[in-house]
């Protein structure tokens, strides 16, 4: 045979083989539906390959087979799988069937799963696509109003800062609230912020003791279990999505410029609504005149806010064999806030592989971890706002000759020179005269002494910003492994082995120049590093079986968890005066430095045992004994038991045929959970107290008394519950009413010092909480190109302290800023952080200030209040019963909160929305006391001649209203429309086209509309202040301080999916 004829042979042997090849692949696309439209995520496999895809929101899917008799399996939880031969055909469409036995809904709870059905606590759960499609920097922004139950708090609107979670009733009047977070079955040390939202499969919480108890200690505040996405086997699907965002600040300007003021001024003098009878017509002419004409001015709104930006970018990959499953992430967010020097930027990622090994054993590692940096304001924002907005915030040529001539003006009308008495420093400049462009504007170059138009002689707000700084490193890592045996059918045998890191660094410094005096007193630099590690392994025995019309669920457990503190903390004061900032240049006698090192373990057994019989009646008891380190050495162990029993009282015959009612459960729990609140490591001992010495760290007085018979704070519930269903099951509504008994209350209570110490950590007192919780939901409408469905819930909580170990009441505190703020009480029959001060009946007129044109912004500073006892006396040290005039003034505690979603598609295009408000919560707002100058004192002569703190002209007592007065309690009540996403779905045959499977753009609004109330006068009615060496926790929770405001921003995003 030539060479030339044999490769012509070759040639046509191979041009068969590929057209053959060619020929037996077939691209098959359909739609998936039942018999109401398309259903999205149905598995659609190639039989006996690896080869599959999934359907998108529509139905509609693409897939590729390698051979024309292949077989097409579909699957879907809650229909009937179907096996479908491809035979050639290009386009299959699929209609599945409802498979009663698989409509049940998997739903996680503590160490496994149980169906919905057979549920008999209180939980709540919400899908991952639900949460993904908020485009907010944390999960827990997502969760805002979407669950009964959860309140999800704004406290501070900085990007990266962490909302306040509380699931129902306060577990404590001394400790945080936070739940226990639980990631594919592994209870991590970090919050909820430590997972990106788009890695979340469902996100579950359970609410209620029985539900949490299995949990014990850990779970006293509720628990949240996040499942998060795991590979498929068949061909690698990536993901990525992205957006961007610009914000602001909701609110507009709340304070008046100088020239807005000067025209505010004039316009109340010419109504005659201003006295000033006592000023020198000219002095006032002088100071109006000034705040028209300074040159640069701004106000310090314009200056602090801005407009913030975000960018996200998420990309995932998933797939595997039938043996081996792969999810991987990687994210990446950058915010910048709108507050200047405010950012955050992250950087997160997630490997999750999973594996069977053989016909008995599974196994699983996962990692999840992240990186992120976040820069905080470095000063209380309600001091830079209340700066005098008369001056540029950097003098200019023209600022420093307007201060000079103002200067001149004030001595030729016989006032002191605004050099005289001036509170500088000389630390850029001692004299108006020295003053040069570039510099920081201080109130005292434009008269602080009542002779110009500035204000207190307080640096002004760039001094002060521009001499501090304020930023928080993380770096978090969890990793966690399993191995499952099955020993025999229904009986497995599971360990989990893992750990989580976290190395946080916070600094913070305040330098020279923030001081108008400069007093190296006032400066310092400290930085804190601390590293947790936490080390858990935990042994659980599963058994499940169902023996004709009996189903048993059981599990048994043994787990033991170490956490590690590991760290130090430097403060440094008379912080030297160089470019370059390091401790190393300090005197060490101005370093005070301070090692961390603790060790807490926890080992706990527990159990639990589920049974249904016929699908009707459920029970469920759980039991776990706890021991913590923690407590005393007579009390580190304690058990808690639960109980929750249930009847699924529409399968009973006298209900399967009713067309209206195709639901109908009724639900009961109870069980206990203990807590260990705020302990620390080491408060059952006695340890010595380390302080500095002449001679370096000593050890002196301790600083607790032992108490071997420290013991666990508990938390006994009872829940009651019913859920409806009607024509089938498009309209639920779920209603659940609990009572909360917190027994041996952990707190600070204060004792005679006789002791060494002020105060003793004991257990003492009870609190009983209750609350009502509604939960609707409602598929409206749907057809094969437009359906609506929304959710809704409402929530109340009530809480009563009863006991107190003795006493009547906690000591009394006032919280606030620099003495300022309302009387914290908690008491015997009152509810946890209640706030008590003077009534008042109205501001005192604008017609008795002395000077209203004094500062821009001020007002009388002064209220009428009431004598509650008719004593002549106003007396805000005592309260009524006591003999004072203190009453309940206000209380941050809502009367009930609420959530709504609603979501619409129409073919392609997609749109939700998401409502929350709240409402009933009062908070003490610091800001108007600032930024008002309510500081009293100002009122012209003839209004109380005597002096005798009585109105002379109604006879009425006065009071300023820094003074404990609920002049400056406001409602924190709001609504919000949290999110509005409108989407758009590119049609399938134009996405793959180009490769893709699906491509969806989509456009995002955050806080769209947010409604105040109409006496709230500052940015932000959630934000409340939980800092500060006197801040005591729920005990002095209400009182607002400067809070970041409330952002509205505007996102457009992609999503693509290859």
């Amino acid at each position: 045979m030539s060479k030339n004829k044999f490769i012509k042979q070759i040639s046509t042997c191979l041009f068969l083989l590929a057209s053959l090849f060619a020929y037996s692949q077939q691209k098959i696309t359909g739609i998936v539906k039942d018999n109401t439209g398309g259903i999205p995520e149905v598995t659609i496999q190639v039989k006996g390959t690896n080869i599959g895809t999934t359907s998108d929101f529509d139905g509609n899917y693409t897939i590729t087979t390698k051979k024309a008799d292949d077989i097409l399996i579909f699957s879907y939880l809650g229909f009937k799988t179907q096996e479908i031969a491809v035979n050639g055909q290009s386009i299959i469409n699929v209609t599945l069937i409802e498979d009663a036995s698989q409509l049940d809904e998997i739903v996680v709870v503590g160490y496994g799963t149980r169906k919905k059905s057979h549920l008999t606590g209180a939980i709540a759960k919400i899908e991952g696509g639900a949460l993904a499609a908020i485009q907010a920097a944390r999960v827990d922004e997502a969760l805002a109003g979407k669950l009964p139950g959860v309140l999800i708090q704004n406290q501070d609107g900085s990007p990266g800062a962490a909302p306040k979670i509380q699931i129902r009733a306060a577990s404590s009047i001394s400790g945080a609230s936070n739940p226990l977070i639980v990631v594919d079955g592994f209870p991590i040390s970090g919050g909820i912020e430590t997972v990106n939202s788009n890695d979340i499969q469902s996100l579950e919480v359970l609410k209620d003791a029985a539900s949490a108890a299995i949990y014990g200690s850990r779970g006293a505040n509720g628990v949240i279990l996040i499942t998060t996405k795991k590979g498929k086997s068949g061909k690698a699907k990536f993901s990525y999505n992205t957006f961007v965002s610009v914000s602001s600040k909701y609110r507009d300007n709340i304070l008046k410029s100088g020239q807005e003021w000067a025209a505010h001024s004039r316009s109340e003098i010419a109504a005659g609504n201003w006295d000033l009878s006592q000023i020198d017509p000219a002095f006032v002419e002088y100071r109006l005149s000034a705040y028209e004409n300074s040159p640069g001015s701004i106000s310090p709104e314009d200056w602090l806010f801005q407009n913030g930006t975000t960018t996200s970018h998420d990309f995932s990959v998933s797939g595997g064999s039938e043996d081996v499953s792969v999810f991987a992430s990687v994210g990446y967010q950058n915010a910048e806030g709108v507050v200047i020097t405010q950012g955050f930027e992250r950087l997160n990622a997630r490997l999750n592989v999973d594996a069977k090994l053989g016909d008995k054993f599974k196994a699983g590692i996962s990692f999840n971890g992240f990186t992120s940096d976040r820069d905080i304001l470095g000063h209380d924002m309600r001091d830079l706002l209340r700066a005098t907005p008369v001056s540029p915030i950097y003098h200019t040529a023209e600022s420093i000759a307007f201060v000079q001539g103002l200067d001149a003006q004030a001595q030729a009308l016989g006032l002191a020179a605004f050099d005289n008495g001036y509170r500088g420093s000389g630390y850029e400049a001692n004299s108006i005269y020295t003053l040069e462009p570039g510099m920081a504007t201080q109130d005292w170059h434009y008269g602080r002494a009542n002779n110009g138009i500035g204000g207190s002689g307080d640096a002004g707000a760039a001094a002060k910003l521009d001499n501090t700084e304020r930023y928080e490193k993380t770096f978090f890592g969890n990793v966690s492994s399993y191995l499952e045996y099955q020993i025999i059918d229904g009986l497995n045998v599971k360990t989990v082995l893992g750990g989580d890191y976290r190395d946080t660094q916070y600094y913070e410094h305040r330098l020279l120049g923030f001081d108008s005096r400069a007093r190296s007193s006032q400066t310092y630099m400290d930085q804190t590093d601390l590293k947790v590690t936490t080390v858990l392994s935990e042994s659980t025995l599963n058994y499940s079986k169902i023996i004709g019309k009996h189903e048993i669920a059981a599990v048994a457990g043994v787990e033991f968890q170490q956490t590690s503190f590991n760290g130090t903390r430097l403060d440094g004061s008379n912080v030297p005066d160089n470019a370059i900032l390091n401790y190393n240049l300090f005197n060490p006698a101005d370093i005070q430095v301070t090692e961390r090192d603790e060790k807490r373990v926890r080992e706990s057994v527990f159990g639990r045992v589920n049974y249904a019989y016929d699908d009707k009646y459920l029970v469920s008891v759980s039991v776990r004994r706890d021991g913590d380190s923690r407590f005393g050495a007579n009390q580190k162990y304690a058990t808690f038991p639960a109980l929750s029993l249930g009847w699924n009282v529409h399968k009973e015959s006298f209900l399967t045929d009713n067309d209206v009612l195709s639901k109908l459960k009724l639900r009961f729990s109870t069980g206990s959970l203990g807590t260990t609140s705020f302990l620390g490591s080491y408060d059952a001992l006695s340890l010595l107290d380390p302080s500095p010495t002449i001679n370096g760290t000593g050890f002196l007085i301790p600083n607790n008394v032992a108490n071997p018979d420290l013991t666990w704070q508990t938390n006994t519930e009872t829940n009651y519950g019913i859920d409806f269903g009607f024509f089938n099951n498009r309209l639920t509504l779920g209603v659940d009413y609990y009572t909360s008994d917190i027994e041996d209350i952990l707190i600070n209570q204060s004792v005679s010092e006789v002791l060494g110490t002020s105060s003793l950590v004991l257990n003492s007192g009870d609190v009983r909480s209750s609350g009502l919780e509604f939960e609707l939901s409602a598929n409206i409408y749907r057809n094969d190109d437009f359906s609506w469905n929304m959710g809704a819930n409402l929530s109340t909580v009530n809480t009563e302290i009863t006991d107190l170990g003795g006493l009547e009441e906690l000591p009394q505190t006032i919280f606030g800023q620099s003495g300022r703020g309302a009387v914290f009480r908690n008491y015997v029959g009152g509810g946890i952080g209640e706030m008590w001060g003077l009534e008042t009946t109205g501001q005192v007129e604008m017609l008795y200030l002395e000077d209203g044109t004094r500062s821009p912004n001020n007002n009388s500073g002064e209220s009428y209040v009431v004598d509650q006892n008719g004593d002549g006396i106003i007396d805000r040290t005592k309260s009524v019963e006591d003999g004072g005039d203190l009453v309940k003034i206000g209380q941050n505690t809502p009367d009930f909160y609420w959530g709504m979603t609603q979501n619409f598609s129409y073919k392609n295009f997609d749109m939700s929305m998401q409502f929350q408000g709240s409402h009933g919560a009062e908070v003490y707002n610091i800001d108007p006391l600032y930024y008002n100058s309510q500081w009293g004192g100002r009122l012209v002569d003839s209004f109380d001649a005597n002096n005798d703190g009585i109105a002379d002209h109604n006879g009425l007592h006065y009071e300023a209203n820094r003074n404990q007065t609920d002049a400056t309690i406001q409602d924190a009540s709001y609504v919000a429309l949290r999110n509005l996403t409108i989407g758009y779905t590119i049609d399938d045959n134009i996405a793959n086209k180009i490769g893709l499977s699906s491509v969806r753009l989509y456009g995002a609004a955050t806080n769209l509309l947010y409604l105040m109330a109409d006496n709230y006068t500052s940015y932000n009615p959630e934000g409340v202040q939980t800092s500060g060496g006197d801040y005591l926790g729920p005990t002095t929770y209400g009182a607002q301080v400067g809070a970041s405001p409330i952002v509205r921003s505007f996102t457009l995003g992609l999503n693509i999916n290859f």
